[in-house]
């Protein structure tokens, strides 16, 4: 959209509306016949019908075309079903890092009809333990790398779990990849994301096939590339909902998605070598490949798009990112694991001229800024973000009265706290929950406490964000002391929270304080901490 005049001489609107949510879903149901018993792969099955000898998935030295890639999708979803004995809604876990072994695992799992639930590599045994219990997950999918993490599981876990080590050189024979018979209904659950919890417990977030469709459908649209001629270049965790709301689509529409693990020099050599045109990434990335020094050596000019979320962006660094890719359009979007991944998106047109906004509702769903009350708050009222559509999740799982509390009225409650300008865009300043976000990685304060409340030298403790350049927050530990207690070091906090927790939830830094901030009730204020501490508040941090 270019704003300016009409040819009646009346100016043009600002604001980009989008089309609303039952419309967009009953279009996509008719165009896309998104009706039965359809899984995610197979949507992504008619793409190989149409283009079979068109480059699909890049690793390393293997290329595969659309129709080798079903095939190899197709060959795993007959060895899961026939030689591993699993069926339609058995839960199937995957810890593999990125490469072509991820996606067509993890497309063959969807496919037999079982529920995928992707695995943060970087977790400890002790947080994995967790999330298998709580999803019920009968088989686990992995790697020989994580044989020590899986050997660290608890004998009960152990006990009742299949282990399947996949290896390069063992994989199941290509089949027929015609998975259009799908055994499940479309509306049937297809994966479970794990996400952080308010109570220090991650929660499974459950997601359907059909919101599956749905946030591929609107992903195209909302982050702009609805061509096959995209070259998608995927660094970032596989595991993450990003895969599906950034990676994955690229099979919908007919482009190459190239996979690999970030390494700054190795993504710039990616780019020249594959002509990349699409680039994703956490600001924090971005950030380290504006400060790579030999940057100038690479040629960038194939990329067309820029897109980052899932932290803030600074603002002051759009100028460095576009000198990167001078070539590229760049898009701010933001979501969560509970819409499919996006909920806002800023169109590129306004990269600029809106910077710090993080845009306005994807295709085919709804926003709104409300107060405590569920009322429509009006422009530049700070509210709670709440949004609705086909691609938020069904539930969370065993947890019927967290999913009360977030998809209450019908509308996804965010958590996060914004406005709108009077042209409709939208401004986060902070986050309803203890929410801490680094790199893009989600890390909730209750957690580490919990963590910390472990270590008998501490009488209180309150975890909380600060800005960071590099990573958008980090972890910070504000500590008392018991009054008997020893010498106690930041170093000894480092290395109690590394037996419990992943590296990038571990404190980087603490404050030892004779009291903390709190209530008439006992309750721990955060704001009047970092106030007293100094730390900016992380929302505005970013916004020069």
């Amino acid at each position: 959209m270019n704003h300016g005049t009409a040819s009646d001489g009346t100016p043009e609107p600002r604001f980009e509306a989008r089309e609303g949510v039952e419309s967009f879903w009953q279009r996509m149901v008719e165009e896309h016949h998104l009706k039965g018993k359809l899984t995610f792969p197979a949507l992504l099955a008619r793409t190989a019908r149409l283009l079979p000898d068109k480059p699909a998935l890049v690793f390393e030295d293997r290329r595969y075309s659309y129709r080798l890639l079903f095939e190899a999708i197709a060959g795993v979803a007959r060895h899961l079903r026939t030689d591993l004995g699993v069926k339609a809604d058995d839960t199937v876990a995957l810890l593999l890092e990125n490469s072509d072994l991820y996606n067509i695992w993890y497309l063959a799992v969807l496919a037999t009809g079982a529920v995928g639930v992707p695995l943060n590599t970087r977790l400890t045994a002790r947080e994995i333990e967790f999330i298998l219990a709580d999803s019920g997950v009968s088989l686990l999918l992995s790697e020989e790398r994580f044989s020590d993490t899986i050997k660290d599981l608890a004998p009960a876990v152990l006990t009742r779990l299949k282990v399947e080590r996949l290896a390069r050189e063992h994989q199941p024979e290509p089949s027929s990849w015609d998975l259009v018979g799908a055994p499940v209904s479309i509306e049937a659950p297809a994966a479970i994301y794990y996400t952080s919890g308010t109570t220090g417990q991650p929660k499974g977030v459950v997601h359907t096939h059909r919101s599956l469709v749905a946030g591929a459908l609107q992903g195209v649209i909302g982050w702009e590339y609805e061509d096959e001629s995209v070259v998608n270049l995927a660094t970032t965790p596989l595991f993450h909902i990003a895969n599906h709301t950034i990676y994955l689509p690229t099979l919908l529409v007919g482009g190459t998605l190239v996979i690999d693990t970030y390494n700054t020099e190795r993504a710039f050599l990616l780019i020249e070598q594959h002509r990349i045109t699409q680039v994703f990434a956490v600001p924090s990335i971005l950030l380290l490949m504006t400060q790579f020094p030999e940057r100038d050596r690479y040629d960038t000019s194939s990329v067309i798009r820029v897109l980052f979320g899932a932290a803030p962006m600074p603002v002051g660094k759009l100028k460095a990112v576009q000198a990167v890719f001078p070539n590229a359009a760049l898009l701010h979007g933001m979501g969560q694991t509970e819409c499919c991944g996006t909920t806002v998106v800023l169109p590129s047109h306004l990269a600029f001229e809106k910077a710090g906004s993080v845009g306005i509702n994807m295709p085919g769903t709804e926003i709104r800024i409300v107060d405590d009350t569920d009322q429509e708050l009006p422009p530049k009222a700070v509210g709670e973000l709440v949004t609705r559509g086909p691609n938020v999740m069904s539930h969370y799982l065993n947890r019927p009265e967290a999913t009360a509390e977030t998809l209450r009225n019908g509308w996804l409650h965010t958590g996060d706290l914004g406005y709108r300008d009077e042209e409709g865009y939208v401004y986060l300043v902070d986050r309803k929950k203890d929410l801490i976000i680094r790199g893009g990685e989600n890390i909730y304060s209750t957690e580490v406490e919990q963590a910390l409340y472990m270590m008998p030298e501490i009488a209180q403790v309150a975890v909380i964000g600060a800005p960071s350049e590099l990573f958008g927050e980090e972890v910070v530990a504000c500590v008392v002391k018991k009054e008997c207690s020893g010498a106690l070091t930041l170093a000894q906090i480092q290395a109690h929270c590394s037996r419990y927790l992943a590296e990038f939830k571990v404190p980087v830094d603490v404050h030892f304080l004779s009291e903390l901030p709190q209530t008439a009730t006992g309750k721990i204020q955060k704001a009047a901490l970092k106030e007293m501490l100094g730390i900016q508040r992380a929302g505005s941090a970013f916004r020069e």
